[in-house]
């Protein structure tokens, strides 16, 4: 039967609808295509009604069921309902939590074909849906009873069917709902061999993302959970066609058969012998009949009348529950948790077993000893030829441990390993959930100031024990509110308050931050050890301003980096200016990127003289004339260069271009050398091949590198003292002259400044521009000058602007000097006064 992929649109008065692929592969009746190509069954009835609640459209792809599952697995499909789990699809696909159905396995025989056990298997063709679960089960099932069996692998389980039918196979093994509907349309018969019963999923692809999986979740969930619920009614549409009473169960019609013989041999006691002992042959092979099918399998079966007293249960019973038969309480059910037990549970239970002939579904069952486990539980009614319940059969399966499977699953899924709390993912769905009802929240970043050091000097132990006590200490803080880590040193915490104003939300907003800030001030004990730690948060509101979970995140982030550039250990809320500030920098990152090493960006010198007014240097300064934003200062797109590592390639432009300008202006026969100061930023002086590219510059330029001095801040030397020295001490030993600047400015140690090989201190212009007004930067400006005479260094003052700022320094004992006054940034090609 061929079928073409068809969509379903859900109403067109929804929102724009999402596309879902969904494969429909041959098993009636729980999916197929029918004669008309229109994919149908019970799945496809329960996929259509969630599509429709969850504004998805469909589009059924048909597909054999070997090609489905390469499908799904590989993305080319959403979803693919029917799946039974096992450990190795675990590994490739995704399983929600809830089961769309519950089934089992039964072998179905051509009538002509004698199997009523599963020695009767000898020699025989069987037919098994290729890779799928029952198929492994069944052989591990016959190769450890070591019947010889031939197994035939099928692609469609219909053809098996009329394969079976045709008698090129004895039986073929299938679920029961598909089994069930096959076998009356292809006259095969059931057999007592009944095997593991599954759990039937919806499953998606490991790439899929996990909110489709959760939204059937919740749709089945709320569904199963109330026995009146269209779900009910899709599991009647599509139960067995021509008959109300599955095939297997008409063994257990004996019991039935065996009462009435019972009250005909009492009403006709005087009747002829040969009628009497033909009743209880009779009886006879129907009790060996229903001995056979229900006592002698794995699960646990009770047999009830129809006043629901138990006449019988098997051993598997037993010893499931602990239980035997004379212990049993009345009222046809194993005893059951609380919760479940109330009297309108079991009044509704049985109603549906009387309306509907059959009920499965999930109990928790006590044991005799006390303990409890899951169980999946039918109940099903046998009628007498009447049509009236004359007795009622009960299974039960021990699905504990699958339950742990799914729990450690779901931990393992939305759960921080280390801490216990929500992980990223299950903190998007909170977050999602509570702005999709409209709530007021507040969202707090937290990110643990220097926690990298901490690691670094006591080990990862004593970090993980440190973040459990964070974790620990914000869900108390918290109280309602969710805590989640996001990874590393990072955690949020969301707050909401669902009847709260805007207003409201941002007061307590910012009140709670504070809280969270002063709580992580407090000491924490790390196995004996006091340690004090500080924090920066960042707040955002969701105020139902249409902002997406991404948004919030980033705004959050934002809020959270504002706070550490504040200088740590306190908190900022998001406003817009911040992702504005976001949108510049990441414009001029884009538009630096581009200019770098174009014609956008161009050296100008200027002037360093001293009292006498004679050149003794210049410093090479770097401009851009962005062609979309003008002229950009330095200022601006420093930091910037700087935080995204440019820096690197600019700051190598720079000193490449300087040398080969030094080399222009020195010549042979100059009679003064004219030495090129290059700024150099921390981000350059921590690379590892630092001083191996300044070498090979000045060699590839033929620079000399007594014309070359590098200015290098404060900043470079924080991070790693010791190894920044060792990098000026190769640089010095080189010919390259080493200057300090921006001193004054930074951390300023004196005990720093006696170890580095540096031949100039260099002044600030924030000191020498309020130098005539401000006691303080005479002071810091006088200090400067005479540390530079007592340690033997070149002191020069720079952002000197006006004559009386350079005649003060002179009387302060400094005469070299660079700013306005004497020469304002040019090109090379500008620069006069070389000589």
């Amino acid at each position: 039967m061929a079928a073409c992929a068809q969509t379903a649109t859900p109403n067109s008065a929804s929102p724009p609808a999402k596309l879902l692929t969904v494969g429909v592969y041959q098993n009636p009746p729980k999916i197929f295509f029918d004669g008309e190509g229109t994919a149908t069954g019970l799945h496809i009835d329960l996929i259509r009604l969630i599509a429709e609640r969850e504004h998805w459209q469909l589009r059924f792809v048909p597909c054999e069921w070997q090609a489905c599952l390469q499908q799904v697995e590989s993305g080319q499909l959403d979803l693919l309902p029917d799946v039974a789990w096992n450990e190795q699809r675990a590994k490739v696909l995704q399983f929600p939590a809830v089961p769309a159905l519950y089934s089992w396995s039964i072998l179905y025989r051509n009538r002509s074909v004698a199997i009523n056990s599963v020695f009767d298997l000898k020699d025989k063709k069987i037919g098994l849906l290729e890779n799928s679960v029952q198929a492994n089960y069944f052989r591990n099932l016959v190769e450890n009873s070591g019947i010889k069996v031939q197994l035939v692998p099928l692609h469609n389980i219909e053809a098996g069917f009329r394969m079976a039918s045709a008698g090129e196979i004895d039986g073929i093994i299938a679920s029961q709902q598909a089994g069930d509907m096959l076998a009356d349309r292809y006259k095969l018969a059931d057999t007592s061999i009944v095997f593991q019963p599954v759990k039937l999923f919806f499953v998606s692809g490991r790439q899929q993302p996990p909110e489709i999986l959760a939204a059937i979740d919740r749709t089945l969930s709320q569904w199963q959970a109330d026995p009146g619920s269209i779900y009910f009614d899709i599991l009647r549409k599509w139960g067995r066609g021509n008959s109300s009473i599955p095939a297997y169960v008409w063994w257990l019609l004996g019991a039935a058969l065996f009462l009435l013989a019972c009250a005909l041999l009492i009403a006709a006691y005087l009747k002829r012998e040969v009628a009497r002992r033909t009743a209880r042959l009779q009886e006879s092979e129907i009790s060996l009949r229903i001995a056979a099918a229900a006592f002698h399998s794995s699960e646990a079966i009770w047999v009830m009348d129809a006043r629901r007293k138990v006449l019988d249960a098997n051993a598997a019973f037993t010893e499931l529950t602990g239980y035997r038969l004379h212990e049993l309480p009345e009222g046809g059910l194993p005893p059951c948790q609380r919760d479940e037990e109330s009297e309108d549970f079991r009044t509704r239970l049985w109603a549906l077993v009387q309306r509907d002939g059959k009920w499965q579904g999930e109990l928790r069952v006590w044991r005799k000893d006390g303990a409890t486990f899951c169980a999946v539980v039918t109940l099903t009614a046998v009628a007498d030829p009447n049509g009236r319940i004359s007795h009622y059969v009960g299974t039960q399966v021990d699905i504990s441990s699958q339950k742990r499977l799914q729990e450690e699953t779901r931990q393992l899924a939305f759960y921080d390993p280390l801490t216990g709390l929500p992980n990223r993912r299950l903190l998007l769905d909170k977050i999602g959930a509570a702005s999709s009802q409209g709530h007021a929240a507040a969202l707090f970043f937290i990110d643990m100031d220097n926690f990298k050091d901490l690691n670094d000097a006591l080990g990862h132990s004593i970090g993980d024990r440190l973040l459990c006590l964070i974790a620990a200490r914000l869900k108390e803080l918290a109280g309602e509110g969710l805590v989640a880590r996001l990874g590393g040193d990072e955690f949020v915490v969301l707050c909401e308050q669902p009847q709260a104003g805007s207003e409201v939300v941002q007061d307590a907003a910012l009140q709670f931050g504070q809280r969270i800030v002063a709580a992580m001030e407090q000491r924490f004990d790390l196995n004996g050890l006091s340690h004090f730690a500080t924090c920066s948060v960042g707040v955002t509101l969701m105020q139902g301003d249409g902002a997406s979970v991404e948004d919030l995140l980033r705004r959050g982030d934002l809020a959270m980096y504002a706070a550490k550039q504040k200088g740590r250990n306190t908190c900022c809320v998001f406003d817009q200016q911040m992702e504005q500030a976001l949108h510049f920098r990441t414009g001029l990152e884009s538009d630096l990127r581009r200019a770098i090493g174009s014609s956008q960006f161009q050296l100008h010198y200027q002037p360093q003289r001293d009292q006498a007014g004679r050149l003794i240097g210049v410093e090479a300064l770097a401009r851009w004339n962005s062609p979309f934003r003008g002229s950009v200062s330095p200022g601006i797109f420093i930091p910037v260069a700087e935080a995204s590592g440019l820096i690197l390639p600019l700051g190598h432009w720079v000193f490449e271009q300087a040398c080969r300008q030094a080399v222009r202006w020195n010549r042979p026969g100059r009679r003064q050398p004219v030495v090129i100061a290059v700024n150099v930023s921390a981000v350059q002086v921590r690379q590892p091949d630092f001083v191996p590219c300044i070498l090979d510059t000045l060699k590839a330029t033929g620079a000399d590198p007594c014309h070359l001095k590098l200015e290098l801040t404060e900043s470079a030397m924080v991070d790693d003292v010791q190894a920044t020295i060792d990098k000026m001490l190769e640089l010095k030993h080189h010919g390259l002259a080493l200057s300090l600047d921006d001193f004054g400015t930074g951390y300023s140690s004196l005990s720093l400044l006696k170890k580095l090989p540096i031949d100039q201190l260099k002044i600030d212009q924030s000191f020498v521009r309020e130098l005539l007004f401000a006691p303080s930067d005479v002071a810091i400006a006088k200090s400067v000058i005479t540390l530079g005479d007592a340690l033997g260094l070149e002191v020069i003052a720079e952002g000197v602007e006006t004559r009386e700022q350079q005649q003060f320094l002179a009387a302060l004992g400094c005469t070299r000097y660079q700013g306005y006054l004497f020469g304002r940034p040019v090109p090379a090609e500008q620069f006069e006064g070389l000589d």
